[in-house]
């Protein structure tokens, strides 16, 4: 490690930016004319773009990026409006969206963002409360009443259950249950 230091602070410079990852003589060469040394990738001190800019291939800018956790961008414009035509992967309804969030939003119509206060716990026990029977399909309220009677009561008991058991216990159709255990496993989180 000390010789690639040495290399990058007066040695050969070229050597020391194709030890990058994926980085040929061309690459070497196209950062050399950028100024851009291998330490500046390895430190962040560069995006994705600037090595786009300096004629790096975009499939080993890509692997670069990802390998230095390399930020996109290095500007993201003065305003909002200018940080949404950064911002890649919106579809032009979401980029007029965000550009649009700058203004004034109380003159656009929307509603003022009124959080109901709720306690943690009441949160987590909504969170972790079973899904219902009745929510796989087909599965009505007296079907779940039945359902229970035999200790089934989530849609993660259903997925469980053994169909042929739930069905001679209930007296039902033993396809009608397997439909009813295949489409709660579905749903089952």
């Amino acid at each position: 490690m000390a010789s690639e230091e040495t290399e990058c602070k007066g040695g050969d410079a070229a050597a020391d930016r194709t030890a990058l990852p994926g980085v040929d003589e061309d690459g070497a060469d196209a950062l050399a004319d950028a100024d851009i040394a291998a330490v500046d990738v390895r430190e962040r001190a560069v995006s994705y773009r600037d090595l786009l800019a300096a004629g790096i291939g975009r499939e080993t800018a890509t692997a670069l990026r990802r390998e230095f956790s390399l930020p996109y961008s290095t500007t993201f414009g003065e305003g909002i409006e200018d940080r949404s035509d950064e911002v890649t992967g919106l579809q032009d309804g979401e980029r007029d969206w965000v550009a649009a969030s700058a203004s004034d939003w109380e003159e656009m119509g929307v509603p003022e963002y009124d959080p109901v206060e709720r306690e943690p716990e009441d949160i987590w026990a909504d969170h972790d409360r079973p899904t219902p029977v009745t929510a796989v399909s087909g599965v009505g309220p007296a079907d779940a009443q039945r359902l229970a009677d035999v200790g089934v009561t989530s849609v993660r008991q259903l997925s469980f259950a053994d169909a042929g058991l739930v069905a001679d216990l209930l007296d039902l159709n033993v396809m009608a249950v397997r439909t009813w255990r295949f489409q709660a496993r579905d749903r089952a989180d």
